[in-house]
């Protein structure tokens, strides 16, 4: 069963962020035309010019702060019409006398933190003993010095931000007893100076009427759901079908579902043998517990899952409301229902998809709803405030430590599916998806490279034989599938540079890989077919891959009179074939099995 994630890490760090550097971007245009009118009061007067500076700065500085809190830049350039007032009265002083000394006093300028409260919302409701985060924000030009968060006026931590400029707390409350609760921050500067009161009221409710506010709270996520659904079917127009329910998930309840039901069709031993295949790859020492880390990965990066085989659609939510991120989450997993009933996303578990190939679907998909999450934020419909506050208070310790081929696989149908679904949008629209979903690519080359895509650039296919007999008894088939260059350049990465990858991949025309282990001793042995676009693709392969054993088992290659190449590692031996457009890489335990298989393959 495969579901349409969404991962939290990527809901904002990624097209959130590239929509935040646009606007960025913008503000940073602003500000240089504000730079260039000031410079033209009077470049004379030394002290004047250095004033002049001096306001820049605060400008520049109060520019960066109105990413993460709203109204900030109108502050600031309050403080600049001051400036510049004071600026002409100082021309006007320094005329009347007609005298200019180094010692004449420059204006400083006076700033106290700015405090904003990112969340919960003023107003919330909330039960006694029910856990919610408290998401608060700083911004100083001088430096925060210290931080203190209250609670109906008693001071329930304090923080250290070390004289940052900009901070941002998420702190976990439990509410003890029922009534109204007053959430305060208070900012104290370098300089001594404290921020202004920054304050919410919270309701928080006994038990009893917990039942009461989830109906309420269910009845404006339901309004709130049925309007990001029309949002998304207007920008992307496609037209629901059938409606679609949602089901709201809290993350404890999300590491059951994983446990139970989104496992349940990958059992430890479907784990232990894809490790088999990364271990041939090098990718995953063979004892590395593949079930359980993605049990872990997928309870802490799930952020929403649309199933097509049950047209289950869920979100994950520790609240009763749907915060910025939780809405963005839903845009997106409601772009995959749209999917899936105008295009039928049953597809991605179609039995006869190679695994490049269903990667490369995978990414039509992901990237498609991620650009329409990213057309839903450019077009201001969630707060962009609190999916800054969501991103700097995430942690991702699973994924921060896992090995890069997982990581990375996690990450590619988001980033490479993007650059994919741009690139199509930018030619023709969504009319440009629709075609692509009519005719899907076919492999992850077509996804990384869209003008192969769009040059209708179709894989080779390549056969390999059994070999089985060839390797001897006890020897048994783990996988056999299509690599493709995706996870090619996943597998030279490890020894090779980028530069490196990318010459020696470019070119990717198909290929076939075989796993074998020996049910007794364990061992593996690999085997991987390639074929290229040009004989030089293929030569220019050739020529770079010797890097790869050479450095993984710091040894030198040594020729064979059959045009091979083989290195000797300590447990085992990787051989290297060309001929013409067809590469051939074998990893056996020795050199005699290495050029045995070769010859089978050869017959």
């Amino acid at each position: 069963m495969l579901l349409l994630v969404v991962a939290a890490a990527f809901v904002f760090l990624f097209q959130g962020r590239q929509t935040l550097e646009g606007q960025r971007d913008d503000l940073a245009t602003a500000v240089t035309g504000l730079d260039m009118t000031r410079t033209q009061l009077d470049l004379a007067f030394q002290s004047v010019e250095a004033t002049r500076l001096a306001t820049g700065q605060e400008l520049a500085t109060a520019i960066a702060e109105a990413i993460l809190y709203e109204g900030q830049l109108v502050e600031s350039q309050q403080q600049v019409d001051t400036l510049a007032g004071e600026v002409e009265t100082l021309q006007g002083q320094l005329a009347a006398s007609s005298t200019v000394t180094a010692a004449t006093p420059i204006p400083s300028v006076v700033t106290v933190p700015s405090v904003q409260i990112v969340s919960p919302a003023a107003g919330t409701a909330v039960t006694v003993g029910q856990s919610i985060d408290i998401v608060f924000a700083a911004a100083d030009p001088a430096g925060i010095a210290t931080m203190n968060l209250l609670i109906n006026g008693e001071s329930f931590r304090s923080y250290d931000p070390n004289d940052a400029t900009l901070v941002t707390i998420r702190e976990s409350w439990t509410p003890a007893d029922p009534g109204e609760v007053v959430i305060g921050v208070l900012a104290v500067n370098v300089d001594g100076r404290a921020s202004n009161p920054t304050t919410i009221t919270l309701t928080v409710t006994a038990d009893t009427q917990s039942a009461a506010l989830s109906q309420l709270a269910s009845r404006d996520n339901a309004a709130l759901r049925a309007e990001i659904e029309s949002r998304v079917a207007q920008i992307r127009g496609l037209p629901a079908q059938v409606p679609v329910t949602t089901t709201l998930l809290s993350g404890a309840e999300l590491r059951q579902r994983v446990e139970k039901d989104l496992l349940a069709d990958y059992t430890e031993a479907d784990a232990q043998k894809d490790v088999l295949v990364y271990a041939a790859f090098d990718f995953l020492p063979p004892d590395f517990d593949l079930y359980t880390f993605s049990r872990d990965l997928y309870s802490e990066q799930i952020a929403g899952f649309y199933d097509p085989q049950t047209d289950e659609f869920v979100v994950v939510s520790d609240d009763a409301v749907l915060d910025a991120n939780e809405q963005l989450t839903h845009a997106h997993e409601y772009m995959h229902a749209l999917q899936d009933q105008h295009f039928n996303l049953d597809l991605l578990d179609d039995d006869s998809l190679n695994a490049d190939a269903g990667a490369a679907l995978l990414a039509l998909a992901e990237g498609e709803a991620m650009l329409l999450q990213m057309h839903y934020m450019q077009q201001g419909y969630v707060s962009i405030t609190e999916l800054l506050a969501s991103a700097a208070a995430l942690e991702t310790p699973v994924l921060d430590t896992a090995p890069p081929v997982l990581a990375n696989s996690l990450l590619y149908p988001y980033m490479a599916g993007l650059t994919f679904a741009q690139t199509l949008y930018n030619q023709g629209g969504y009319a440009a998806l629709d075609d692509a979903w009519a005719n899907p690519p076919q492999s992850t080359e077509q996804i990384l490279h869209p003008d192969r895509y769009l040059a209708g650039d179709m894989p080779l296919a390549v056969a390999l034989p059994p070999l089985t007999d060839t390797l001897g008894v006890g020897w048994v088939l783990v996988q056999e599938d299509v690599l493709g260059e995706f996870m090619l350049r996943e597998y030279l990465s490890q020894q090779l540079n980028p530069q490196q990858v990318d010459t020696a991949v470019t070119g990717w025309g198909g290929d076939r890989f075989a796993v074998y282990a020996h049910e007794t001793s364990g061992a593996l042995a690999l085997v991987l077919r390639l074929l290229w676009d040009t004989d030089k693709d293929a030569t220019e392969f050739a020529a770079l891959y010797p890097n790869y054993p050479t450095a993984l088992f710091n040894a030198t290659g040594q020729l064979q009179g059959s045009g091979g190449e083989c290195w000797q590692g300590p447990a085992d031996t990787i051989c290297l074939f060309q001929t013409g457009r067809e590469t051939l890489i074998i990893r056996a335990v020795n050199e005699g099995t290495a050029v045995r298989l070769r010859n089978e393959i050869g017959n």
